[in-house]
């Protein structure tokens, strides 16, 4: 049996439980545009490229057309893209290797960019695609390899069906306020930290 402190105390946290509820379907009621978005996952924590790819695999769930562009991402064996390639899910990978490790070339990184960004037009400009996950593109934009205005302008000019994922560290401000939905993945904690390699399914 419960005191009558304790039923007091219940149906307080009932009261602010229905008042948070009611807040949220008014909300929910008020959104009613189901237009085309652009999303950013950024922030300095592990786990930006996985919510971008689990978006991609949301996406192929209702049958719609996906494409991923991996920036930065070299030729290692990875599970989303093996997965991908099986299903027959288009995947561009720039494979330069990154800027910390031996044999790394910044004018072949800008050179390589480049080349990708021209492939991720196509993307762009094709209707058949209805999500596009663009995976540590904010690093060419922060390196200067491409330009955001020149990046906003081609999502501005997608087709009407299009989102677009874009995910990295420091993301550009510019990007930050053309995004509908900007999320942060900071890092509390990282196993590399205690010396645990990179695991595979959890890491790649």
């Amino acid at each position: 049996m419960l005191t009558i402190e304790e039923k007091n105390k219940l149906g307080q946290q009932t009261a602010r439980h229905k008042a948070i509820k009611m807040k949220v379907h008014e909300k929910s009621d008020l959104a009613v545009d189901d237009k085309r978005r652009v999303l950013v996952l950024t922030g300095n924590g592990k786990g930006k490229t996985s919510s971008g790819f689990g978006m991609i695999f949301r996406a192929l769930g209702h049958s719609q057309g996906c494409a991923v562009v991996q920036y930065l991402k070299g030729d290692a064996e990875s599970g989303e893209r093996n997965l991908l390639q099986q299903l027959g899910v288009p995947v561009v990978t720039m494979n330069t290797g990154c800027s910390f490790k031996e044999g790394y070339c910044a004018e072949r990184e800008r050179v390589r960019a480049r080349e990708v960004w021209l492939q991720t037009l196509t993307f762009l400009n094709d209707p058949d695609i209805d999500v596009l996950l663009l995976d540590e593109v904010t690093y060419m934009v922060a390196r200067k390899h491409l330009d955001v205005d020149e990046m906003i302008a081609a999502f501005e000019a997608r087709p009407a069906n299009q989102s677009v994922i874009l995910t990295g560290r420091a993301a550009h401000r510019k990007l930050r306020e053309y995004a509908d939905t900007v999320s942060r993945v900071d890092c509390v904690k990282h196993g590399l930290q205690i010396g645990l390699k990179a695991r595979k399914g959890i890491e790649f």
